[in-house]
């Protein structure tokens, strides 16, 4: 039987795949054994040794005490014994701390699975030695002590010999432990050394057999697929610079030529995929039409809850315009003002959600930004629309002509954040993949609350909050919209931080506000009209000289809070 070029392929991959998973076992097996040695040596023989050091160091410093205790008493015998028990001890409570922390380091071990568990039994027996040493010694000590304190000198100069024998059988028992822990310490060493010579041998001739196999494989690919890849190699540059009618000829009845047909369906999905989203494109956000195309769970009616931001733009002087020109005119050009918007919502990585009649509703949050981004882009796209203005108002001019005036024309945006439902609604015949909730009700609102203020864009608390330092706003009114009874703080968006805003303005307008709130009617109507010694035209200050006129003809109830309601949306 006359095995294909992809049967000879499999067969040696099987063979190099049974060579990697052999050495791998074997350098599981080997590495394990290496792990634990340095383990052992790392985390029990090393501290344990310094531990033991501690305490000969403690028991030489007990030694010293009795030491002095002797050597001060040739002197005087009459000295006090006292300060000389309590130093002796407190360093035998030192030592007992040393030979705890020794012991719970051996009884951790012990648990461990990495451990050699020999080298803990050693361990063991060698502290349990040294302690049963130390307490010998310490217990003389004591002895001595107590005899100094009762005034038998006899006794205690027959007997003060006797301890320098139980510190030098301390000092057996720890070089001991020392000669066991450096034996360890070198088999430990010997071992890691040849494993790691094993896994060296091992390692090199699975090299070398895969370099061999490697050889034999690049032949039988050179030899049998070299034309039919070529032919794939072709078609796939093709499709990567965009040219997505391509469609390859089957050269061979093999799997190569099986991938042939895979690769010609593969590319009609591709370019099906891509005329829907071109198509469709132009009724929604691309991103939308991705995500719908790629992953059809997203057709499903559903949603869930995120923080987002939500934009509202709308044509100011509209209805003038409609008035001067002839239908298709007017479609053009209402068309040319979505464009513009479009394009300035795009920019900032926003999605345009739906056109309604001459406003543009967009929104952004993910999973098309960033979470933390959402309110600066959409400020961004905000002051990006107004700019965007100048170029339309240009076209209008031109569709005129020249022997009608353009009419006045201007932006309202109103921008707001919050936690929206993000998702797909409708029936079973259309549906559409939307954000709903207050935040969105908010942002619509704001778009016409611009036309009692004066201004071109309005922004929520919310908003302010989540762009932070990234904008720069003035306050202008603590507003309750229609259909809400708390009322919200809503602000100006001047520009983008760092660009040119009215400082000084902005502070004189904020001065007046709060004399405003706090029914200063003097206070706040000079603070107005300060401001508009900077910007003569400032809309929002002359609407509140106007209200403080009305205030001061008929003053306001005693629950009145600063806040202006507005009846209709």
């Amino acid at each position: 039987m006359r095995l294909s070029v992809g049967q000879k392929v499999f067969s040696i991959a099987a063979v190099i795949l049974a060579l990697m998973i052999v050495v791998a076992v074997i350098s599981v097996i080997y590495l394990a054994d290496l792990r634990r040695h340095l383990h052992t040596v790392a985390t029990l023989q090393v501290p344990a040794t310094e531990a033991m050091t501690r305490v000969n160091v403690r028991v030489l410093e007990q030694g010293v005490v009795m030491d002095q205790l002797l050597a001060l008493a040739e002197i005087d015998n009459g000295i006090d014994p006292e300060p000389f028990q309590e130093k002796f001890i407190a360093l035998g409570l030192e030592v007992n701390q040393e030979f705890d922390r020794a012991r719970a380091l051996l009884d951790r071990e012990a648990a461990s699975e990495v451990t050699l568990q020999h080298v803990v039994r050693i361990l063991d027996e060698d502290l349990d030695r040294i302690r049963a040493g130390v307490k010998t010694f310490t217990n003389h000590g004591r002895r001595l002590l107590k005899l100094r304190t009762d005034g038998n000198h006899a006794a205690f100069d027959v007997e003060f010999p006797q301890l320098a024998e139980h510190q030098e059988a301390i000092n057996d028992d720890l070089d001991k432990l020392r000669a066991h822990v450096e034996q360890l310490t070198d088999r430990s060493v010997v071992q890691a050394e040849r494993d790691e010579w094993i896994l060296l041998i091992l390692n090199s001739t699975l090299t070398i057999l895969a370099v061999l196999l490697g050889l034999l494989f690049s032949v039988l690919v050179t030899k049998g697929l070299v034309g039919s890849v070529r032919n794939l190699v072709g078609g796939t540059r093709a499709v990567e610079d965009g040219n997505l009618d391509v469609e390859l000829e089957k050269q061979s009845e093999d799997e190569v030529g099986e991938l042939t047909l895979s690769f010609n369906s593969m590319v009609g999905g591709l370019r099906l995929k891509e005329r829907i989203k071109d198509t469709f494109g132009k009724y929604m956000d691309p991103r939308i039409v991705a995500n719908l195309v790629d992953h059809p769970e997203f057709v499903e009616p559903g949603g869930e809850r995120r923080e987002m931001t939500v934009l509202f733009v709308d044509l100011q002087g509209f209805t003038t315009i409609s008035e001067q020109l002839p239908p298709d005119d007017l479609v053009r050009l209402i068309n040319r003002f979505f464009g513009h918007m479009t394009e300035a919502v795009g920019a900032h990585q926003g999605v345009v959600d739906k056109f309604m009649g001459d406003a543009v509703m967009a929104y952004w949050g993910p999973p098309f930004t960033q979470a933390d981004d959402h309110a600066r882009l959409a400020c961004e796209a905000a002051l990006d629309a107004v700019r965007h203005l100048d170029a339309f108002r240009a076209d209008v001019a031109a569709d005129l002509g020249n022997n009608t005036a353009p009419p006045e024309i201007n932006l309202r945006i109103g921008i707001s954040s919050g936690p929206v439902i993000v998702g797909t609604v409708g029936s079973t015949a259309s549906r559409s993949f939307t954000v709903m909730g207050d935040p969105v009700n908010l942002g619509a609102r704001l778009e016409g609350a611009n036309k009692a203020y004066g201004t071109n864009i309005l922004m929520s608390e919310r908003t302010r909050e989540l762009a932070g330092p990234t904008v720069a706003v003035r306050e202008i009114d603590m507003i309750r919209v229609k259909g809400k009874n708390l009322p919200v703080r809503v602000f100006e968006l001047a520009g983008m931080n760092g660009g040119d805003t009215d400082a000084n303005g902005a502070d004189r307008f904020e001065k007046g506000l709060a004399a405003y709130r706090a029914r200063d009617w003097d206070g706040a109507e000079a603070a107005f009209k300060s401001v508009l010694e900077f910007r003569p035209h400032d809309s929002p200050s002359l609407v509140y000289l106007e209200r403080i006129d009305h205030l001061r003809e008929k003053a306001p109830p005693d629950s009145w809070d600063g806040v202006w309601t507005f009846e209709t949306k």
